[in-house]
């Protein structure tokens, strides 16, 4: 059997198994799996605001920022014309999970323009349809996952533009970065790195960069109009729903994100280093890292508050409270994760600048979701119960 034959051998078998994996969502929608915890409530909340939309659409759309919601109106305006059209919750869902299919889908296209190796490509893939949050996500819908899909997108544009630097390239993945913003606010922010990147790029090219000034005003216009000439600014909302609901938490503790956030990337980074993708750094620097990372490790934990009752916090922030009842686990991984970003960082100002970009894009803390209840601000809206189980009552 020559190399080409066996590699085309493998490759079927691991498109068996990712579509026996698409399968198992299938199976989890009909369960109604929430691996998350509170993916169940937050959809629960949403679909009040999707079916005030379909009924009252401007009354929904003006007082958007009157709910308790820090999501983008956009995913439940869409959501919303399936439940003008009566479609049932099932199919909804059913609807929103075939759209998640975008990011493993994007995700195998972008790996394919920097590795080589197939099936190391696909292997990365699955580990997608495996991922708690990727399934809980696309069954119960949330902007967050849909906002990631075309923000993978975007990203493959720019891997595309640092092949070919075409400018089409720069052009698509400006239009669907702004997309990502649109159904998730927080990718807005990655902006600024690819603005400084194209920038440096055409720097000798002032008409480009008039172009991506241009596009970049006209795509960001309407959410500026919509959230601050029309006061609707969800934004500051919390989700935290043991707090006051005008509260803006925002940074209230930035600590909690950097050990939070930081455990989350070393888990989904930690593939490409087994893989030898990445590889840690041992050179000069070493010292210099092992010292920040402890610093930074010391004064993370001193503020740290984060609660075990809060949704989130990542596989092993809550691990370490299933087995052994403390932060213990997660203060040692936190530890390795944080040394393992200065690492990847390496005092290079892109990666500085991703990581940074990353943690801001994550400002707000989410609260005990066994009390979140979103209020009906709109007068006579018909709003259908919907219980924990994912049932339409």
């Amino acid at each position: 059997m020559n190399t080409g034959t066996k590699i085309y051998d493998q490759s079927s078998k691991w498109l068996l198994f990712i579509f026996l994996l698409y399968l198992s969502l299938i199976v989890s929608l009909l369960l109604g799996e929430n691996s998350t915890g509170g993916a169940i409530i937050d959809y629960t909340n949403q679909k009040e605001i999707s079916q005030n939309f379909s009924t009252n659409f401007y009354d929904t759309l003006i007082n958007y920022d009157k709910f308790t919601t820090r999501h983008s109106p956009v995913l439940i305006i869409f959501l919303s014309l399936f439940e003008k059209l009566n479609f049932s919750d099932f199919f909804i869902r059913f609807i929103h999970l075939n759209l998640s299919l975008i990011l493993p889908i994007y995700f195998f296209k972008s790996l394919n323009l920097v590795i080589k190796d197939k099936i190391i490509i696909f292997f990365l893939v699955s580990l997608i349809f495996i991922s708690p949050t990727f399934r809980t996500l696309a069954i119960w819908p949330d902007s967050r996952l849909l906002g990631l899909a075309f923000f993978t997108i975007s990203v493959y544009q720019y891997l595309k533009f640092e092949q070919n630097k075409k400018f089409i390239s720069c052009i698509k993945n400006i239009i669907f970065l702004s997309l990502s913003a649109y159904i998730s606010p927080n990718f807005s922010l990655f902006a600024l790195f690819f603005f400084i990147k194209f920038t440096i790029y055409y720097k000798n090219n002032i008409q480009n960069i008039a172009w991506i000034i241009i596009l970049n005003i006209f795509l960001s216009l309407p959410a500026f109009i919509y959230i601050l000439s029309l006061d609707t600014n969800f934004l500051l909302k919390t989700a935290a729903t043991n707090l006051d609901a005008s509260s803006n938490l925002i940074f209230k503790n930035i600590f909690n994100n950097i050990l939070l956030i930081f455990s989350i990337i070393f888990f989904y980074i930690s593939p490409f280093y087994f893989l030898k993708i990445f590889q840690l750094n041992f050179n000069n620097n070493l010292n210099k890292n092992l010292f920040l990372s402890v610093c930074l490790f010391l004064i993370c934990v001193f503020f740290f508050d984060y609660q075990y009752e809060y949704t989130g916090g990542g596989i092993f922030f809550k691990s370490s409270y299933v087995f052994f009842q403390n932060n213990y686990l997660f203060y040692i991984i936190s530890l390795a994760s944080i040394f393992t970003i200065l690492n990847f960082i390496n005092f290079k100002f892109d990666n500085f600048l991703l990581v940074l970009l990353i943690v801001l894009s994550n400002p707000q803390i989410t609260g005990d979701y066994c009390e979140s209840v979103i209020p009906d601000p709109i007068p006579n809206s018909e709003v259908k119960p919907f219980s924990a189980d994912g049932t339409l009552s």
